[in-house]
């Protein structure tokens, strides 16, 4: 899959989704799914149209984004930051500066609720009369429901930020996850019983609340079950870094420098300060023997 930024995009019969494509949720494939359809039968090229949105946290790093769009069979995915020139364009500036001249967009895939232009001045039918004007077709694909509850990423976030990382991969379809190189921290861990494969998560990345999950690791195309911990780590870490830190149960190899990927299954507790490292073991014992049974 190649990537571009839309101000460097000049690409020739395309079908494009176009939205923002934060998390890449159940809802959200729905889109890529028409797209890659629509491209495989009328041989065009398949675009993903990501708006980005710099202010928020990132459910999927654009990194993320990139190699989730790639295993769907993607061909391109165009990137453009919500900046005050992009919600600047009118409706019409965007059809013709992006999806015409830019894309060369013949079919269109949006949701049912999409709005486009300054002052989300565009929707969908407008954009259907616009397909009319320029040679292009418009799909709209209706929003999709799960136990009567819409899918997006406003709910996807408001489930990360509770910790219910249950019903957060069963809307988007995926476990959530973190992935980072594995750092040297202070290796208290490892004198207890209990080493981790710590990694500082990007500040732009969305992190669960502070506490212990039930995780699966991945470790050079290995999964393994562990207890990870998000926190400041206040029993034995005074400086109050953010880090996350993966108890891999089973697993003694020395991966340090290396990438690794958490997958969050379940919460198990919030995050404790414990008195002394004896309590703290203790607890770890008790998580370990709750992840060991899931």
């Amino acid at each position: 899959m190649d990537i571009l930024r839309y101000e460097n995009a000049n690409l020739n019969n395309t079908a494009v989704a176009l939205g923002k494509f934060q998390g890449l949720h159940k809802g959200h494939m729905l889109l890529i799914g028409e797209v890659l359809r629509l491209s495989y039968e009328e041989d065009l090229n398949s675009v993903v149209f990501t708006i980005d949105m710099p202010q928020e946290k990132a459910i999927n790093l654009p990194v993320e984004r990139y190699h989730i769009l790639e295993d769907c069979g993607i061909d391109y995915n165009v990137s453009c930051e919500f900046s005050k020139e992009f919600a600047s364009m009118s409706p019409r500036e965007f059809v013709e500066n992006i999806l015409i001249n830019k894309l060369d967009a013949k079919y269109v895939v949006v949701g049912t609720d999409f709005r486009f232009g300054n002052k989300r001045a565009g929707d969908v039918s407008l954009l259907k009369s616009y397909g009319e004007e320029y040679g292009f077709f418009v799909v709209a694909i209706d929003k999709l429901a799960i136990d009567d509850i819409i899918v997006s990423s406003t709910y996807i976030r408001e489930l990360i930020s509770v910790g219910n990382m249950k019903a957060v991969s069963r809307y988007m379809g995926r476990d959530y996850f973190i992935n980072g190189k594995v750092m040297r921290g202070k290796q208290l861990g490892r004198t207890i019983g209990f080493p981790t494969a710590n990694i500082i998560p990007d500040s732009s990345k969305l992190l669960p609340p502070f506490g212990a999950y039930y995780t699966e690791v991945e470790v050079e195309g290995s999964i393994y079950k562990a207890i990870t911990n998000v926190g400041n780590n206040p029993t034995i870490d005074e400086n109050n870094h953010i880090t996350v830190e993966a108890n891999i149960i089973e697993f003694s190899d020395d991966i340090y420098d290396k990438d690794i990927t958490i997958y969050f299954i379940d919460f198990i507790r919030g995050e404790m300060k414990f008195t002394d490292i004896e309590e703290l073991k203790k607890q770890l014992e008790i998580d370990r023997t709750v992840v060991l049974h899931q």
